[in-house]
């Protein structure tokens, strides 16, 4: 516990990785919240071919920030193991950099598919 604690104080932009995980869980609480105004299926799947396989359910916009949450967690986890403070800030900006556009994604698509 000692060497984590330690470690953590030695971590650089330790409020980027507060703003990932909180913009990540802001996104996964807005989609609970709305989710009575969303319909029963929603496109996510862009990549694929158009048609049933873009959809996905009003819980499945919930991919996204977890996702989001799952490489911020993999990046700090591995921002402890490197001792290049270089590497670690790359490491905090991408975890940043991905939460944030997975937020747009999400509340772009809410903005497109809700019944406001």
């Amino acid at each position: 516990m000692q060497t984590f604690i330690q470690n953590w104080k030695q971590l650089p932009f330790k409020n980027h990785i507060y703003l990932s995980f909180g913009l990540s869980l802001f996104v996964t609480l807005l989609i609970l919240a709305l989710k009575n105004y969303l319909p029963p299926e929603i496109p996510l799947f862009y990549g694929k071919s158009t048609g049933p396989e873009q959809l996905t359910s009003k819980f499945g916009l919930m991919i996204a920030p977890g996702v989001a949450i799952l490489i911020t967690t993999i990046n700090t986890i591995l921002s402890f193991l490197v001792n290049d403070i270089f590497i670690k800030k790359t490491l905090v900006i991408s975890s940043v950099f991905i939460s944030l556009l997975s937020s747009i994604t999400v509340i772009k698509i809410i903005m497109l598919v809700g019944f406001f």
